[in-house]
């Protein structure tokens, strides 16, 4: 028999204080994460994945200093990504898409010198994509297909050391703007550069 979870997390689930790997993944959780959460500092693996959870991140996500792998994906989950993301200095592997996220990527999210998956596909992140990237040193999966990323994609992203030429890679429908970098130019996929011929108009108007 399968047994399936409905219910909110509870705030009281910062008493497992020793706990070390969460996985509820795959029940009818709904509801907010609660901020409590932070308070189980000896996390190492939080797996929240296909759920009905909802409302934002919670900041005290970045209290978890011994997280290496943090799975929110699959869910309903909105607002920005917190700033405090990148005080996670073990995290290994990133996964918060298909929710409803908005706002930028956090610059914060390039001092995550361990990552080897970023997965934010699937959700309404927009601005650009900075130009630290290429901090991400042991990165091998970059999910960011399916979003509202806009600019120019910086040089930098060849510093990466991830295949480019694979599933490892998704960028596509976004509204990333040409010229894009030699080395990912044949993998961007299709974009929507709109908006992009819109501000080249503008400077040949002003310039005619």
């Amino acid at each position: 028999m399968n047994y399936v979870l409905s219910g909110v997390v509870p705030n009281n689930i910062s008493d497992l204080s020793e706990l070390t790997h969460m996985d509820l993944l795959s029940n009818l959780l709904s509801g907010d994460i609660p901020e409590s959460i932070g308070n189980l500092n000896n996390l190492i693996y939080l797996d929240l994945q296909v759920n009905l959870l909802s409302g934002d991140i919670p900041e005290s996500i970045g209290n978890l200093d011994n997280i290496t792998w943090l799975y929110l994906n699959t869910n309903l989950l909105s607002g920005d990504i917190p700033e405090s993301i990148g005080n996670l200095p073990n995290i290994e592997y990133l996964n918060f898409r298909l929710n409803q996220l908005t706002g930028e990527i956090p610059n914060t999210i390039y001092n995550l010198l361990s990552l080897k998956g970023l997965f934010l596909s699937e959700n309404y992140l927009d601005g650009e994509i900075d130009y630290s990237i290429n901090n991400l040193i042991n990165l091998d999966y970059l999910y960011l297909r399916n979003n509202q990323l806009s600019g120019e994609i910086p040089e930098s992203i060849c510093d990466l050391t991830l295949d480019f030429n694979s599933d490892l890679f998704q960028i596509q429908n976004n509204q990333l703007c040409p010229p894009y970098p030699s080395c990912i130019e044949d993998y961007v996929g299709d974009q929507d550069t709109s908006e992009c011929i819109e501000c080249n108009d503008v400077i040949g108007d002003t310039n005619d």
